[in-house]
């Protein structure tokens, strides 16, 4: 694992990368509290074949954390500066939960930057009222006991209860890569999450593969959070829009990076062909 710090869009991000393969380059966003190192059980299963790019989102990890609301459009402008220092024209995108929402973001403002990407226990959707005052308590939270206190009480919802006992290591390791959040860039990330438009059409009319990953146990973004697409039933995006292939996880609640590494890097794999043979089909 190879990491690096550049300076993008008027922060000194850090990334890092992993694997040799020429087939294509993979960008994979993390998620709120996270850093590059949700996707360490991943990378090796893919590096065989692809270039993994894994930043550390601003006001996460070691990336810098500066002032202001930290948007789901800036955030993608962090990624395209990055794409840009790293000579990188075009690129699959992974996004996990908030990673998710600014993969949605770039897909908009850089549609021609991608050549396809992916939601992993995410959605299109804005937050409802409930997630708003939630996320407002999370603020309060983390301003009146830290960051330590918040991600230490946030981690265990985030896996199946089914599985926090064999995978106590795994909850443990993604608590202590949360505590190293900063607590104003938690809070401004926070405050960002709650201005997200809706973007489901982004999903609709895409104009490549979409790859929609879900956890049945996921009580943060239920499955059909993420299959419904402008308040159609879960059932009919399939039929309706054959360019998305939907993957629920049984057993899986929003972690699959750690609850399930080798199946997320099948599923993962197998999409990111299907987007080579789409590509190679339009060029031939």
């Amino acid at each position: 694992m190879n990491k690096q710090t550049v300076h993008v869009n008027g922060i000194d991000m850090v990334y890092e990368e992993c694997g040799m393969g020429n087939e294509k380059t993979i960008v994979l966003l993390h998620g709120f509290c996270g850093s590059s190192h949700y996707w360490h059980n991943v990378c090796p299963l893919l590096s065989d074949k692809y270039h993994l790019i894994m930043p550390q989102l601003r006001g996460h990890g070691e990336s810098s954390a500066p002032e202001g609301v930290y948007t789901m459009e800036t955030m993608a402008e962090d990624i395209s500066e990055l794409l840009d220092k790293l000579r990188i024209d075009k690129a699959v995108m992974l996004g996990h939960s908030l990673g998710g929402y600014i993969t949605l973001a770039f897909a908009e403002k850089y549609a021609d930057r991608l050549s396809g990407f992916g939601l992993i226990h995410s959605t299109a959707f804005p937050d409802t009222e409930e997630t708003i005052r939630r996320r407002l308590q999370d603020i309060d939270a983390i301003r009146e006991a830290g960051i330590a206190a918040y991600v230490t009480g946030l981690v265990p919802k985030l896996f199946a209860d089914s599985k926090q006992d064999k995978l106590r290591d795994e909850m443990e390791r993604a608590i202590a890569i949360g505590k190293l959040m900063k607590p104003e860039g938690a809070i401004r990330t926070l405050e960002g999450m709650i201005l997200r438009p809706d973007r489901s059409s982004i999903l609709s009319n895409a104009p490549y593969p979409i790859l929609l990953i879900a956890g049945e146990e996921d009580e943060v973004i239920p499955p059909e959070a993420t299959f419904s697409l402008s308040g159609n039933d879960a059932a009919e995006s399939t039929y309706r829009y054959p360019h998305i292939s939907e993957n629920t996880f049984e057993g899986v609640a929003h972690m699959s990076v750690f609850e399930v590494p080798d199946q997320l890097s099948r599923v993962i794999a197998a999409y990111v062909k299907t987007v080579h043979e789409k590509e190679v089909k339009r060029v031939n």
